[in-house]
């Protein structure tokens, strides 16, 4: 894979990045058949990416997904993130703990016609959810 992205990646990466970040005018980067494998969850299609999003933003009102570092073709991007948050409602029966979450990962990005198709995200949830744990 070549280390510059094409300005259409470049593109499609940044309004993904956005809508992760909450911009949900740029749910149209998703193909209708989108597919998000998660290590604690699968989300198919561009409605249920839409209400998992909803359900993130509820959740983590300052979630802030930051690429930490890229290298793409045409159509597979593979990227370095880490995400931030403060726990402020319920998620995953989890309910609102008031604790700031941080955590790393990464993704591969499967772009077709223009499209992202497929994102998987890799990281490790035991560390997510042990931020969230009440140790009192």
């Amino acid at each position: 894979m070549p280390e510059a992205t094409t300005p259409d990646v470049d593109r499609l990466m940044s309004d993904y990045v956005d809508l992760r970040n909450g911009d949900l005018s740029k749910l149209d980067v998703l193909s209708d058949t989108f597919t998000f494998h998660l290590p604690i969850d699968e989300v198919r299609g561009r409605d249920a990416a839409e209400a998992m999003q909803r359900e993130q933003e509820a959740a983590f009102p300052d979630f802030e997904l930051t690429v930490d570092d890229m290298l793409a073709d045409d159509d597979i991007v593979m990227w370095e993130w880490t995400v931030t948050g403060t726990h402020r409602g319920e998620w995953q029966g989890i309910p609102p703990t008031g604790r700031e979450v941080a955590f790393a990962g990464m993704s591969k990005t499967v772009i077709s016609e223009g499209k992202i198709q497929e994102n998987w995200a890799y990281f490790d949830s035991r560390t997510l959810m042990a931020q969230l744990e009440d140790t009192a």
